[in-house]
C-alpha cells in the first residue's frame, strides 16, 4: 500500500537560481478528503517559503501552488496504478 507522497514545488525567483522544496505526506490510515486536505497545506507550506523575496509574490505563489497541487495528484494517481497492478 502506498504510505507516503512527496509534495514538490519549483519556484524559478528572478535574480536568484531555482529553489525546490520537497514535503512528505503519510497516506497510511487517510480517506482521500484527509489526503486532499494533506496536499493543500503541504503545498501551501512549501510554496510559502518559495516565494519569499519574489518581485510579484502573490503571483508566484498563486502559480507555484497551482503547480505542486497538480503534481502532488499526478504522481498520487501513478503511485496509485502502480499499486493496482502489481
Amino acid at each position: 500500500m502506498i504510505r507516503i507522497l512527496t509534495v514538490a514545488a519549483v519556484a524559478a525567483l528572478i535574480a536568484a537560481p531555482a529553489s525546490a522544496q520537497t514535503t512528505r505526506i503519510s497516506l497510511s490510515g487517510k480517506t482521500n478528503d484527509q489526503i486532499q486536505a494533506d496536499i493543500a497545506k503541504a503545498a501551501k507550506k512549501v510554496c510559502t517559503q518559495a516565494v519569499v523575496g519574489a518581485s510579484f509574490p502573490r503571483e508566484m505563489y498563486a502559480s507555484c501552488f497551482k503547480f505542486a497541487v497538480n503534481d502532488a495528484k499526478a504522481r498520487l494517481g501513478a503511485q496509485t496504478q502502480m499499486a493496482v497492478s502489481n
